[in-house]
C-alpha cells in the first residue's frame, strides 16, 4: 500500500526544485490548503471568510507575496476563544480522505486591542510523517465587506487532491482594509507589507470605482478610524521619510521581494487612491473604472 504521506513529502520536493519557492513553503501551502479543505467540507465552511495574504496569494495563483499567516472574517457566530477552540477542533477532525496529514490546535488568545480588530488567534501545526509545519492564525469578527464575500477554488499544490472551495473576502474590502490600516499607524507602521500589497494588487486587479470608494467608506466608518483632509497626503509624503525608507528596505530583505523603490510605490497609491479619497472628503461619488494594465484611471 502506498505511503501518502511520503508520496507527498516528495512530490513537494521536486516541486520545490523548478517553482522557485523552498520546500518548506510548499509545505506549508499544503498543510494550509488541507485546512482550508477540512474547512470547506464543515458546516463552518459559510462562517469563516478567507482574507488577508493567503487570500491574496491564492487569488494571483502565488504570484504574490508569500505569508505565513491565514487569516479569516468569524461571521454568523460568536468569536470567543472558547467558541474558536471548538470550531477549529471540529474543522481538523473533518474527514476529507487525507489521513496521513494531521493537526495540532494551540496558543489561542484574544486578539489585543492594539491590533485594532476584535477576535481571536491561535497556532495550528501540521504533521505529515516527521516534518512539524507550524503556521498563525487569526479569526477577526465584526468587519464589513463590501460587496460581498465570494466563493472561489483554491488551486492545489499537487494537482491529484481535489481543490477547496471557499468563502473569500473580495478585492475591494482587502484594499479598504489595508489602507485603514495605513491611515490608523500612519508613520508608527511596521506593517510595510500593506503598502507592497496595494502597489501589487494595483498593478493586477482592475477596479469599479464606485464599488472601491464604498468599501473604502463602510470600513472607516465601521472601524471608527480617525482621519480629516491631510491624513492622504501624509501617507504619501512618507516617501521623504527616512525612517519609513529604512523599514521598507529592510522588508524588502526580509521577504526577498524586488528592490522597487519606495517612491515608486507611494506613486502608485496616490494614483490609486488620490481620487477616491478625494471623493470620500468630499462627499462626491467617484464614478471611474482602473486599468491595471494602463495603472489609470
Amino acid at each position: 500500500m502506498m505511503d501518502l504521506g511520503a508520496s507527498v513529502i516528495a512530490r513537494l520536493k521536486n516541486k520545490a526544485q523548478t517553482s522557485g519557492m523552498s520546500f518548506q513553503v510548499h509545505l506549508r501551502l499544503f498543510c494550509q490548503e488541507e485546512f482550508l479543505r477540512r474547512l470547506s467540507l464543515s458546516k463552518y465552511a459559510d462562517n469563516l471568510v478567507l482574507k488577508g495574504g493567503l487570500f491574496l496569494f491564492v487569488l494571483t495563483g502565488f504570484e504574490s507575496r508569500a505569508t505565513i499567516d491565514v487569516d479569516f472574517l468569524l461571521r454568523q457566530i460568536p468569536g470567543s476563544v472558547e467558541d474558536a477552540r471548538r470550531i477549529v477542533s471540529e474543522i481538523i477532525n473533518t474527514p476529507s480522505g487525507n489521513d496521513f496529514i494531521t493537526f495540532e490546535m494551540s496558543s489561542f488568545e484574544e486578539i489585543t486591542p492594539q491590533r485594532k480588530y476584535k477576535g481571536v488567534s491561535f497556532q495550528l501545526t501540521g504533521k505529515i510523517k516527521n516534518t512539524k509545519t507550524p503556521f498563525n492564525v487569526d479569526f477577526g469578527i465584526g468587519d464589513v465587506i463590501v460587496p460581498k464575500a465570494e466563493k472561489r477554488i483554491v488551486p492545489p499544490q499537487l494537482d491529484t487532491f481535489a481543490p477547496p472551495e471557499i468563502s473569500t473576502y473580495s478585492l475591494e474590502s482587502t484594499v479598504a482594509e489595508k489602507f485603514d490600516a495605513m491611515l490608523q499607524r500612519m508613520e508608527l507602521t511596521s506593517r510595510m507589507k500593506d503598502y507592497y500589497d496595494l502597489y501589487f494588487i494595483a498593478h493586477t486587479f482592475d477596479f469599479d470605482g464606485r464599488k472601491l470608494q464604498e468599501a473604502i467608506m463602510q470600513t472607516l466608518q465601521n472601524r471608527g478610524t480617525n482621519y480629516d483632509r491631510s491624513s492622504f497626503d501624509e501617507i504619501i509624503s512618507f516617501s521623504e521619510n527616512d525612517a519609513m525608507l529604512v523599514k521598507w528596505r529592510q522588508f524588502l530583505r526580509r521577504t526577498k521581494l524586488p528592490n522597487i523603490e519606495f517612491s515608486e510605490v507611494t506613486g502608485l497609491l496616490n494614483t490609486f487612491l488620490g481620487g477616491i479619497w478625494n471623493a470620500v472628503i468630499n462627499e462626491e461619488e467617484w464614478h471611474k473604472n482602473w486599468s491595471c494594465q494602463t495603472a489609470s484611471w
